[in-house]
């Protein structure tokens, strides 16, 4: 009488999946970058909102599209080297973040950002002389974007 030989399936070596591997490292990534951002973020109210003017409503009737402007001077002497737009409440903290080329010593930012609750956008500069500066808009919002189905 011959033997089968028996491989069940959980046995088997696992088959590589790609997507599973892809969501793992977005998951760790996000995991990861929150808790650093989020540490930014509490660390930005020491820095100087000087040369930093934002435009951001200070309420909005939902989260999925909010309109901000802001206009970055750079000190004398000295240009913008990096921009970030933090937004501390959402599950993606960093929203925005631009390394500038060249030497620019004024930069002007228009666009909308998707807020999961009502939070403080914070726009974070750096410049070429290794000095940072940070400003805070903060708004209301009365239905949020990140958790909906939309």
């Amino acid at each position: 009488m011959a033997m089968k030989k028996l491989n069940p399936s959980w046995l088997a070596p696992s088959q590589h999946n790609p997507k599973r591997r892809m969501s793992i490292a977005w998951t760790l990534g996000s995991v990861l970058m929150s808790g650093s951002v989020n540490a930014v973020a509490s660390n930005l109210s020491q820095l100087s909102p000087e040369g930093i003017e934002l435009v951001f409503p200070r309420l909005a009737d939902t989260g999925n599209a909010v309109p901000l402007e802001a206009q970055i001077t750079a000190p004398s002497g000295t240009h913008l080297t990096q921009l970030k737009v933090v937004l501390p409440e959402n599950p993606n903290p960093l929203a925005l973040q631009l390394k500038i080329l060249g030497q620019a010593r004024q930069y002007q930012l228009s666009t909308r950002l998707r807020l999961a609750a009502s939070q403080s956008v914070w726009v974070h500069a750096s410049f070429s002389d290794g000095s940072e500066r940070a400003h805070s808009a903060p708004t209301v919002i009365t239905s949020t974007a990140c958790l909906d189905d939309s």
